[in-house]
């Protein structure tokens, strides 16, 4: 969705933060996250095609205090959309995304959020791409609203890639040969799921992280890729709230309406390592002419 020359069908991902203390006391905790992506557009014509993706993920994290402070946060999720080409230089794509984001203790009932995005793309030439679009989503604290900006490049070599994708995403990649490449890679996270366990019962938990990573990548085949990565935590914060306590807006993390009160005690800032195995489909068999 974001204009490149190829699509990512699957991926898998594991990431484990180096363990910190809790806010304001000694005990030390780590997080762990798991993470499936799954997508399958389907053809219609030269300008149509259907998207179907499917998503879930978990996370382990310590919420304190709680006589069981460790707990698990699920989610999963479904791609509905639909792209289509308008002409030479622009086309859209337009996803409707429903969810389930919790901690399962009262399976599916708790934790329903429904999402949609609708994106623009500008095909300067087969190298360069700009996009232009908006997320919203029904979160457990409100609305939220996220404007998008962001751009695709691919130089004349080959060997460096830039994957703009604003205040989502940047990966910047350069190929060290056919098979080795590195790059540096920002993603900004943000999540909210509701909670039914003991100590926190009918509350929610935001998630939010800024993650920034240097990566290598192999290529064991041209389809299927290996990432190791390296990188640092800032500005994270897990927020346990009633679930009573609400905000009028979202807009790009700036919160609207919010005097919320957090129950417990945040995880400080870290390091962490995360691994990718990635199925790649190229769209473009031949290096794109400039």
């Amino acid at each position: 969705m974001t204009g490149q020359d190829h699509i990512d069908l699957a991926s898998f991902s594991y990431t484990s933060s180096f363990e910190r203390n809790l806010e304001d006391t000694n005990i030390e905790s780590a997080i762990q996250e798991w993470n499936i992506n799954l997508d399958l557009p389907l053809v219609l014509d030269k300008k149509n095609a259907l998207i179907f993706g499917l998503s879930a993920n978990r996370i382990n994290v310590d919420l304190s205090p709680s006589p069981s402070p460790e707990t698990n946060l699920y989610g999963i999720n479904l791609r509905l959309g639909w792209n289509t080409t308008f002409n030479e230089k622009w086309s859209g794509t337009f996803v409707l995304i429903p969810k389930v984001a919790s901690d399962f203790s009262t399976g599916f009932r708790k934790g329903n959020q429904i999402g949609a995005v609708a994106l623009l793309t500008r095909t300067k030439t087969n190298r360069l791409k700009y996009l232009y679009g908006l997320y919203g989503n029904t979160e457990e604290f409100g609305l939220l609203l996220v404007p998008i900006v962001g751009m695709y490049y691919k130089s004349a070599s080959d060997l460096f890639e830039a994957d703009i994708f604003l205040p989502v995403r940047v990966d910047l990649n350069y190929s060290l040969n056919s098979v080795i490449s590195a790059g540096m890679r920002f993603d900004g996270l943000g999540s909210s799921f509701s909670i039914q366990k003991e100590g926190f019962n009918d509350h929610y938990v935001t998630r939010a992280s800024n993650e920034l990573y240097l990566y290598g990548q192999l290529k064991i085949t041209p389809s299927l890729l290996l990432r190791g990565k390296f990188g640092y935590s800032f500005f994270r914060n897990f927020k346990v709230y009633n679930n009573e306590d609400k905000i009028d807006l979202s807009l790009v993390g700036i919160f609207f309406g919010n005097d919320r009160e957090i129950l417990n005690q945040d995880l400080n800032d870290s390091f962490q390592f995360k691994f990718e195995m990635v199925y790649r489909f190229n769209l473009v068999k031949n290096n794109p002419k400039p």
